[in-house]
């Protein structure tokens, strides 16, 4: 796990040095590798290399980066290639190494392989490779999206970065407001890529990979997609069974390391599995990290965590979050998400990464993945039940839906029943992924008429038919369902960009690697492949993967009412965030001139009511103020 840096000019001819910008940048990321630092530059090329390195695998100085070939081709890697060592002995049995390091590996693939180095690889990565040969970089991330890529093409120069705030340091680059992308993140609280909310800097999609010469981007284009497979004949126990040898193998591959690896455990479903799994793989002691929030039982698991932990015979360790803690913590929260994520969950998950670096900790598993793999979310149930009413009475006549959609919304105006007869009566799609915040008709009262008139077209409904399309495409050996949309929607928008993103962030601010064995993807491929009737089986939510666990995982554990993991938000923050927002807001409004004050205002105050539906948005509002000061204003 590292930060990484680069810079090509574009110009054919380029004596300056870029050293020092890359320097600052390095800098500006340094959280991401305090280990190691490194900068290369050709200066007659005019590229520029850089990396901040947390060691991981080969701990010598044999594996610094930026990292050269015999061949003149240099690296900057960003990750893990968990199968790195069989790599070695199948393909480049003749590569005289100088390191241990899984770098080097990938250099010496793409000089065996090229491009298609890609398909050989298991693991979570970008990174940046100068072939001095043909003069441009090759860039690439991870097909799930674990680890972050970021670019800019601006005033002949091409540049990228793991982290947003390294482009900044640069004299070219200035932060302006992408409005489509603020648009979009109103509802989703998240963005999808190439956004990032900055005009001009874009974010690699997962599973992409890009040459850049002096011409400039050449090619930006998709190496890897979901591929699925049938498995409706399968007798359940035979699948249980490969369910459950494809977890195994993921989690043996992410235990590869030359420092140990502990584990993020919260006592649900898939926190368990991965640390039983870890003890079935390994006789060496585990550490394990809970938190939960003191005097809040309705939102702490502790008492499962623990159970496991003595379960599996690991080094448990757990802090309970106060009140102070978050105040403390909330105006940090901009810093770290230089990309806005509007989650509340931010806050437990920088308090365990924060304790797993107190414990000296480096590497940590997490359960990501298993809800969006396997129907875990119980409000799917509901989503699942209503499909068919739901395309049913989209075949009514449009005058028909718009006269009900405008009655209803008289009597019960912003509710989630209001929004589904909206989308309804526009012909758009039902399930949108955890579209948890403003909805589409709030946001046209909350914005400016500056705003909204520059912005006419603005739909965020285009975001998502934008990935119903990509599923439309893809080849199926099946009939498919409305639960595979679902669960290709969870993997595709909102696993990478905000629950892998959270894990990144947040880990990374601590210099702390998160590793998610469910998003190995020949483990996705399975998941995702697997029937409906299996995953949601007699109301039972993830039914095919909780029975394949059965064999290490007690009932108790598998089967008990999920909790989720929740903040108590509204009973310790509402107040902080509140009048945060009372001070802050109609300042806000008139120095961006994006917001109308007096709609955000009723909704401020419906809040302070007790109107608890508007929590999410009292967050959002907290987080983009926050955020615009620090970014933009």
């Amino acid at each position: 796990m590292c930060g990484i840096n680069g810079i090509l000019s574009l110009s054919s001819v380029f004596n300056q040095s870029l050293l020092t910008l890359i320097g600052e940048m390095n800098k500006s990321i340094s959280h991401r590798g305090p280990d190691d630092n490194g900068k290369w530059e050709d200066r007659k090329k005019g590229i520029a290399l850089g990396q901040q390195r947390l060691s991981i695998i080969d701990l010598s100085k044999s594996a610094h980066q930026p990292m050269k070939s015999k061949q003149g081709n240099v690296i900057v890697f960003n990750g893990e290639i968990y199968n790195y060592k069989e790599i070695k002995k199948e393909f480049l049995k003749d590569y005289k190494f100088i390191s241990n390091s899984d770098t080097e590996v990938v250099l010496a693939m793409y000089e065996k392989f090229g491009q298609e180095c890609l398909d050989h690889f298991n693991g979570m990565f970008a990174f940046a490779l100068w072939d001095s040969n043909k003069e441009e970089l090759f860039l690439t991330r991870d097909r799930a999206g674990q680890k972050p890529l970021y670019y800019v093409e601006k005033n002949g120069m091409f540049t990228f970065s793991s982290e947003i705030k390294a482009f900044f340091k640069l004299p070219w680059i200035k932060p302006e407001l992408d409005e489509k992308a603020l648009y979009d993140f109103l509802t989703f609280g998240k963005l999808s890529p190439p956004g990032t909310m900055f005009n001009g800097i874009y974010k690699f999609h997962p599973g992409y990979k890009m040459t850049v010469n002096k011409s400039g981007i050449q090619n930006y284009s998709q190496y890897w997609e979901v591929k699925y497979q049938d498995y409706t004949h399968m007798i359940k126990n035979n699948l249980e069974d490969i369910v459950f040898s494809e977890l195994d193998q993921s989690v043996k591959y992410r235990m590869v390391s030359d420092v140990p690896v502990g584990a993020f455990l919260s006592g649900g479903v898939d926190s368990s599995a991965i640390v039983a799994l870890m003890r079935k793989n390994s006789d060496s002691s585990i550490k394990t990290y809970s938190v939960g929030f003191e005097g809040m039982p309705d939102f702490t698991e502790l008492k499962y965590a623990k159970q496991v932990a003595k379960k599996f015979n690991t080094e448990h360790y757990e802090k309970l979050i106060t009140p102070d803690d978050i105040k403390q913590f909330l105006p940090n929260i901009t810093e770290i998400f230089d990309e806005p994520l509007a989650d509340p969950t931010t806050i437990p998950i920088y308090f365990i990464s924060k304790l797993a670096k107190e414990k000296g900790t480096k590497v940590v598993m997490t359960g990501d993945g298993g809800d969006e793999l396997f129907a875990g979310y119980s409000n799917w149930k509901r989503f699942i039940k209503l499909f068919p009413f739901y395309k049913s009475y989209s075949k009514l006549p449009g005058f028909i839906k718009k006269s009900i959609t405008k009655i209803y919304g008289t009597i019960y105006p912003d509710t989630p029943n209001h929004e589904i007869l909206i989308r309804a009566s526009l012909d758009q799609e039902f399930f949108w992924g955890s579209a948890g915040y403003f909805k589409e008709g709030i946001k046209k009262r909350i914005l400016s008429d500056e705003f909204l008139a520059k912005n006419k077209n603005l739909n965020s409904h285009n975001l998502v038919l934008e990935y119903k399309n990509n599923f439309n495409k893809l080849e199926k050996i099946r009939k498919v369902t409305d639960m595979d949309w679902m669960s290709y929607l969870g993997f595709k928008f909102v696993l990478p960009n905000v629950f892998l993103f959270r894990a990144d962030r947040l880990g990374m601010a601590h210099s702390v690697e998160t590793r998610s064995p469910f998003m190995d993807h020949n483990f996705v491929n399975l998941a995702l492949s697997i029937p409906a009737e299996y995953k949601l089986s007699n109301g039972e939510p993830k039914a095919i993967l909780k029975s394949s666990l059965e064999r290490i995982l007690p009932d108790s554990i598998l089967y008990r009412k999920k909790m989720g993991f929740c903040v108590p938000l509204k009973d310790w923050a509402g107040d902080i965030l509140s009048s945060y927002i009372e001070k802050n807001l109609k300042q806000f409004c008139i120095e961006t001139n994006i917001f109308d004050y007096s709609e955000l205002n009723l909704q401020l105050n419906s809040l302070k009511k007790g109107e608890e539906k508007y929590t999410n948005n009292l967050w959002m509002l907290y987080f983009l103020i926050n955020w615009f000061n620090k970014w933009l204003i």
